[in-house]
């Protein structure tokens, strides 16, 4: 048994053959890509293609063949782990330049903070984004009969009304004199010019009357006018709430100019405030926690003339109004996109499924073509390397698109250049029977650019694989007429004859061909392993990969028991009532478990170790069938022909 220094679990396969983890619905698969948005560097599991939508983005020329390939896995019932590659991606912002924000765990550490407003993920869709803060803000929007006789209105000017009521001016000119006031003012009222007094031509509530920046929209449409938290109230404070808002000013999210995509309203500047229920609602908590859009980072300046407490203080500080600034709103700008990841970046994001207890998949995919076949196949080495080197997962690996495809203008390829381009490109990737290779690129209808386009079919193929173990079991094989239809091809680029799928199946690649009458099939349910051994198949891995995990799981019950008799029938009991209902499914003909103390020895457990040994008989897909028929004479018998 290989050495093991601290507590673990180590499972061992052996090959004597060389001549359902229950719960489907959870089968996951690595993919790793550029997109429009999204966090960067991380993984996220994605359930649905609205999901995918909403997370990362819809598709644009620059990544659909990678987006589309994760589109028709989910397409089969499959699940997603994704992780949105670290390139030249920056985050919009309110300052010069934008900013890599990489993750929200970048943004706790500090990235950006200093920045009024950041977009929550990198892209240049950002750019669209205005950020609103919506303060209680002055009061009345005054414009005066006729221009004062004793001087020129300024900013921070104080004046009276009839009455005896005073205002501040905040901004503007005669014609429309911003104010607050702790009293009501009317049409009916006047402005009192030393001796004199000048009527008012109109008086206008600045709440209802003021728009956001250029963008039509009224500070009433963002919600009522705030004023005080009950929170405040309660402590001896007031003025503290704002609502704050995320405008689409050019619609490259929703789809049309000055869309309002979020609002949170009755927010406060105090840091502690809370609501009714006892929820924080300081409004830069509660923006950075569920914006969508959005971090905010410092806060705006207030205005010299509209005196207060100071925002972003506990309540024990806060002992009267907290200033006003009004309403406060910024354009994000200088976010930047970077498609063309690089063959290490891909590397870079694959490396986060390396570790087996951190990460839960079954299968890898690997997306769309780079640029040239080198780095095509270094992109596949990677997928096959995750696969081989986590032992248990299955990756999927379609040729390069210049194998198969002749780029713009030039002549395209014929059926024997595409064989011989496909073959030579797998030659050279290593044997394991933790990979799947196909010969495909189907075309499909991309209905988000609304054009057709040729993608690889390693997400069909694995997609294939997860619809089998939905409908029937892991250790089906995902080939032929009755599991193999893939979905959405309306035609293949390369269409394999009986001739070719004989030399693509000796060189490991599984044939994805349209038949007449029967659409388009996985002909072939080969792994990657160039040694003839029943691991050669596609149903015998994926069996072998699902009793494996289903002993990991009973181990990780034995773990720190004790090795004694007890433990190891209960261990063998398990695995053997397992084995029986994968028997009883078709998985294997036959099977035998060892856990007793013919390999529990004294030495083993004195060495804190606990072995068990599992044989079993792999069913076997049928690949190849012979129907012999054979003409008799009319008088002859049967049993004289076949001895029966």
């Amino acid at each position: 048994m290989a050495s093991q220094v601290s507590p673990g679990i180590l499972v061992k396969e052996r090959d004597l053959t060389n001549a359902v983890v229950t719960g489907v619905l959870q089968i996951r698969a690595a993919h790793a890509s550029s997109f429009v948005k999204g966090p960067v560097g991380q993984i996220v599991n994605i359930n649905s293609q609205k999901e995918l939508i909403s997370v990362f983005g819809q598709p644009n020329e620059n990544n659909a063949e990678d987006w589309l390939v994760a589109s028709e896995f989910l397409n089969y019932g499959g699940r997603l782990a994704v992780v949105r590659t670290d390139g030249g991606v920056l985050n919009a912002t309110t300052g010069v330049a934008g900013i890599k924000i990489a993750t929200e765990e970048d943004w706790l550490a500090g990235a950006g903070t200093a920045e009024q407003f950041a977009a929550r993920s990198a892209g240049t869709w950002g750019n669209s984004l205005l950020g609103v803060i919506v303060d209680k803000g002055p009061d009345y929007i005054i414009d005066l009969a006729s221009a004062p006789s004793t001087a020129t209105i300024a900013v921070g000017d104080a004046i009276a009304f009839s009455g005896g009521v005073t205002g501040t001016v905040i901004s503007g000119t005669q014609d429309a004199l911003v104010i607050t006031t702790s009293a009501s003012i009317t049409t009916s009222s006047t402005f009192t010019d030393g001796g004199s007094t000048i009527a008012l031509e109109s008086v206008k509530d600045w709440y209802l009357n003021t728009t956001i920046g250029s963008t039509g929209i009224k500070l009433s449409a963002i919600g009522p006018r705030p004023g005080s938290t009950q929170h405040a109230l309660d402590n001896g404070a007031s003025d503290d709430a704002v609502h704050f808002a995320v405008i689409d000013t050019t619609g490259e999210i929703s789809g049309a100019a000055n869309t309002i995509l979020e609002r949170f309203t009755y927010l406060s500047k105090i840091t502690d405030a809370t609501s009714d229920e006892n929820a924080n609602i300081y409004y830069k908590s509660v923006v950075n926690t569920f914006s969508k859009f959005m971090f905010v980072g410092t806060s705006p300046s207030t205005d010299a003339n509209m005196t207060g407490e100071a925002w972003d203080q506990a309540t024990t500080a806060v002992t009267g109004a907290v200033a006003r600034v009004g309403n406060f709103s910024d354009q994000l700008e200088n976010g930047a996109d970077d498609f063309l990841y690089t063959t290490g970046e891909f590397q870079g994001a694959m490396d986060l499924f390396l570790d087996t207890e951190e990460t839960d998949i079954d299968f890898v995919l690997m997306g769309g073509s780079m640029a040239t076949e080198t780095d095509t196949k270094a992109k596949a080495t990677k997928v096959l390397a995750i696969a081989d080197g986590r032992k248990d997962c299955v990756a999927f690996v379609s040729p390069h698109k210049a194998n198969q495809i002749a780029s713009s203008g030039n002549t395209a390829l014929t059926s024997i250049q595409q064989k011989e381009n496909t073959i030579a490109f797998f030659d050279g990737l290593a044997s394991t029977s933790y990979a799947v290779f196909d010969s495909g690129y189907k075309y499909v209808y991309d209905r988000f650019s609304d054009k057709y386009r040729y993608i690889p079919c390693n997400g069909d193929i694995a997609g294939l694989c997860v619809q089998t173990s939905n409908v029937q079991e892991d250790w089906y094989s995902p080939a032929g007429l009755n599991r193999g239809g893939i979905l959405n091809a309306v035609k293949m680029a390369y269409n394999p004859n009986k001739a070719d799928r004989d030399e693509l199946y000796q060189s490991r690649i599984n044939p994805v061909t349209s038949l007449k009458g029967q659409g388009t099939v996985l002909f072939g349910d080969k792994t990657a392993l160039a040694a003839p051994s029943a691991f050669d198949r596609i149903n015998v891995r994926r069996l072998f990969l699902n009793l494996e995990k289903r002993a990991r799981v009973l181990a990780e019950g034995v773990l720190f028991e004790l090795n004694d008799a007890t433990t190891r029938s209960g261990f063998a009991s398990a695995l053997n009532s397992y084995l029986s209902e994968v028997q009883a499914r078709r998985g294997v003909t036959d099977y035998l478990v060892v856990c007793d103390e013919s390999n529990n020895t004294p030495d083993v457990i004195d060495r804190n170790e606990f072995v068990a040994e599992i044989y079993v008989k792999p069913t076997r897909s049928i690949n190849f069938i012979t129907v012999t028929f054979t003409a008799t004479k009319t008088g002859v018998s049967f049993s004289e022909v076949v001895g029966r």
